[in-house]
């Protein structure tokens, strides 16, 4: 099979147009937090709104109160991770250079979070399942277990504008659902939401035609579609047609548990989320996420344990059509 399409000088259209949507912003919170998050957020706004969320969950991470001791400005304790085989015990030993007497530790049932203080001040208010990451990150620490696996994917896209986005996902049905659920199966479990903004990069490929087969009504086509790209400095959608066809892309990539509506569905012309794309004659849709700078990683059953996810759909299969999928057969 011949690996690069763009030899060939026979296609249909001269012009083809490729979008690609790459994670560009994300924050992990865990998502008894959300609500605190969506009030004091400052990395989401109008301008760069949270427009797909990711439901996760990975074991829970407590603190042993029986593992706590000092020495000098120095704080000694293990954090318990709650794994379904055995529970997993890391000790840690952190400085606390604010400390000016003795470090005493606060903390209740079940043990999520905890206070450090001295006789004076708090020195240090955290979630073990929070804090372990940035241990572990300074410490170079790496364990699999602790990757975040996908449940659900869904759009943060607050109707007729009365709400903000991260407001209304707090109190989201399938959330709740979701809580429920893990509650009672996976009760060893913490649910974590992935709060992303996806941003778009066009892209126009032209030439092999052959001028004596190339039709008219295609060469009109072809102009038309390369005017409007270079007028509008790249391809146009809607914020709503972008979301809807990312998150459809998204849920066929990772395929998570809860999704059902666009699991072996897309690209499907049929359906309204995404029909967009074959109306504006989009050929191709990448989907992009790089968590590399994470020490964790996002992952499904079906897309494995990576830092960089990354998948083409293509919107019409005719073999007279240039074809970026061509390139990775």
């Amino acid at each position: 099979m011949e690996t690069n399409p763009f030899l060939r000088n026979n296609h249909k259209f001269g012009a083809e147009s490729f979008l690609s949507m790459f994670l560009s912003q994300y924050q992990f919170v865990l998502g008894v937090d959300l609500e605190n998050y969506a009030e004091s957020d400052e990395l989401f706004n109008d301008a760069n709104p949270c427009n797909i969320y990711f439901v996760l969950q990975r074991p829970k991470v407590t603190i042993d109160p029986k593992s706590f001791s000092t020495s000098g400005k120095r704080a000694l304790f293990d954090f318990i991770i709650h794994d379904k085989e055995n529970e997993r015990r890391i000790s840690f030993n952190i400085g606390i250079p604010k400390a000016k007497s003795e470090i005493k530790l606060i903390t209740e049932y079940p043990f999520s979070k905890f206070e450090l203080i001295d006789d004076t001040k708090t020195l240090l208010i955290a979630r073990p399942s929070s804090l372990i990451d940035h241990i572990s990150a300074d410490k170079n620490f790496s364990m699999e277990i602790l990757d975040y696996e996908i449940l659900y994917i869904g759009q943060a896209y607050g109707k007729n504008g009365n709400r903000t986005a991260l407001n209304r996902l707090s109190a989201h049905e399938t959330l709740q659902k979701i809580y429920t659920h893990s509650l009672t199966y996976n009760p060893g479990n913490d649910i974590w939401v992935l709060l992303t903004t996806f941003s778009q990069r066009s892209i126009l490929l032209s030439g092999g035609i052959d001028e004596k087969s190339y039709l008219t009504e295609n060469e009109k086509r072809d102009d038309k579609m390369i005017k409007d790209f270079i007028d509008n400095n790249g391809l146009v959608f809607t914020e709503k047609q972008i979301i809807n066809f990312t998150e459809a892309a998204l849920i066929k990539m990772f395929e998570p548990p809860y999704n059902k509506e666009f699991k072996n569905n897309f690209p499907n012309k049929k359906h309204s989320s995404y029909s967009e794309c074959y109306s504006l004659d989009l050929r191709a849709l990448t989907v992009e996420l790089d968590t590399s700078e994470m020490i964790r990683r996002i992952y499904s059953k079906k897309a494995g344990r990576r830092i960089y996810h990354s998948q083409m759909f293509e919107f019409e299969n005719d073999e007279d059509r240039m074809s970026l999928l061509g390139m990775y057969r």
